[in-house]
Order: structure tokens, then C-alpha cells, then sequence
């Protein structure tokens, strides 16, 4: 069947001497496979360029029931992502949101709220002025799309954040963040004060902890490699 859909582009594989299969997220069909021919050998007019991990793009697929790869007929941005090209604070932040995607999105998952959301997040990484706590930010409003969206507040009664149970508790423990640490995770969660603390050490731990909680109901407990890199860049 011939189908028009907008995509991400998640993750690519080489296969033979000029082809190459490529993991991609679309907004009909959730996360399919499919294979580009001759993308490498340079006649192409599907170039390797327009299908980095994280691009947007429009595509033309055949789609067949029961097929694991598919074939593309074409293919373009939609929009061109210069920015996150070009600056490396957002080509890092971008390599570590396709990360985390890919180990969210392990099925075919056929959501369209949770792709017009992460394709809106990419948009905004691309066009507006970069935040340190973005990638704390979209961590936190993607557990929504999820369905493990931390609940409660910071508080007196309630300073430490559990990534155990994913709420706000009066004691400390293994599974508890930091007083500091904890009153960030509330901010971003409640969307309150965001600018009000700059201090590097605690933003980088509220990432840590945000993390963790990934790992713990999410992920269960795949390694998230780009979250060094991006921690040293941020800070």
C-alpha cells in the first residue's frame, strides 16, 4: 500500500555497499524499518545528510502488511534542521533526546499526541534560544505521554524526590535525591521558577536523577551513554 507520512528519523544502519536501513518513528504507523537503496553510492537523491538521527522529514512509503523492512519511494525535511546541525550545545542535546527515544519507543507504537509532542519538541530545539534545563524539561513532559508522570510537590513536609515511587516524601533514602536536587525536579515538574537557580551542579543532578527515574520505570536500567557529554557541555 502507498502511504504519505510525516517521520523522525531515529536510527540508521549501513547494509551492503550502498544501502542503508534506517529506524524511523512515524506519526501513522509508529516505529517502522525501512530500507534506502543506493543512498551511499551518491546518485542518489536521497542523501545521507536528509536522514541524520532526530531529522524531520515527509516520506512516501510503500507499505506492506507482515514486512519487517519496507521500501521508501521518497523523502524530504520537513523542515530543514540547520540550527541543530550547526551548534554544537543543540547537536548534543539532540543526540541525547534521540537516545532516549529510541529506548522508549521499543514497539510499533501507533500514538499521535506522542509523535505531534516529540516532533513539537524538536522544533523548538531548533528554533529557540537554548535553555540549560531543556533536557530535564522534555524528559519530564515526556513521562506524561509515557504514563509514569512524577506527582506532588517540594515542600517542607516533602523535600526529597523518590525515583523509587515517583512522588515527593518526607524522608531520605537510597532512592531519594538531594534537598536542592529535589526542589529543582519539583520546579521543572510544576513548571515554577525555572530561571531562578543557575547553580551547574544542581541542574546537572536533577538530569542524574530524571535519568534514574527513566531506568527505573522505564528503560530498566539501559545505559544512557550521552548524558557525560551532555552533562560536561551544559555545565
Amino acid at each position: 500500500m502507498y502511504s504519505k507520512t510525516r517521520a523522525i528519523v531515529l536510527k540508521n544502519t549501513n547494509y551492503s555497499e550502498s544501502s542503508v536501513i534506517s529506524k524511523i518513528y512515524t506519526r501513522e504507523f509508529g516505529v517502522k524499518t525501512y530500507m534506502l537503496r543506493g543512498i551511499r553510492k551518491g546518485k542518489s537523491k536521497i542523501r545521507i545528510s536528509m536522514i541524520q538521527p532526530l531529522s524531520l522529514i515527509e516520506l512516501d512509503v510503500y507499505q506492506k502488511p507482515n514486512t519487517s523492512i519496507n521500501s521508501v519511494k521518497d523523502l524530504r525535511n520537513s523542515p530543514i534542521l540547520f540550527e541543530i546541525q550547526d551548534n554544537i550545545l543543540k547537536k548534543t542535546v539532540a543526540m541525547f533526546m534521540t537516545e532516549i527515544i529510541n529506548h522508549c519507543l521499543t514497539e510499533e507504537i501507533n500514538d499521535e499526541e506522542l509523535f505531534d509532542f516529540l516532533e513539537n519538541q524538536i522544533i523548538v530545539l531548533e528554533q529557540q534560544p537554548m535553555s540549560v534545563l531543556f533536557p530535564c524539561v522534555f524528559l519530564i513532559k515526556l513521562t506524561e505521554f509515557l504514563g509514569v508522570f512524577p506527582q506532588g510537590k517540594y515542600d517542607n513536609d516533602t523535600p526529597y524526590f523518590s525515583i523509587e515511587d515517583g512522588i515527593f516524601v518526607g524522608e531520605s533514602s537510597t532512592y531519594t535525591a538531594s534537598k536542592s536536587t529535589s526542589q529543582m525536579i519539583s520546579n521543572i515538574i510544576n513548571g515554577e521558577n525555572l530561571g531562578s537557580n543557575s547553580n551547574g551542579n544542581t541542574r546537572r543532578d536533577a538530569l542524574a536523577y530524571i535519568v534514574k527515574y527513566y531506568q527505573f520505570h522505564i528503560i530498566r536500567n539501559k545505559k544512557v551513554k550521552s548524558i557525560d557529554i551532555l552533562s560536561e557541555i551544559l555545565n
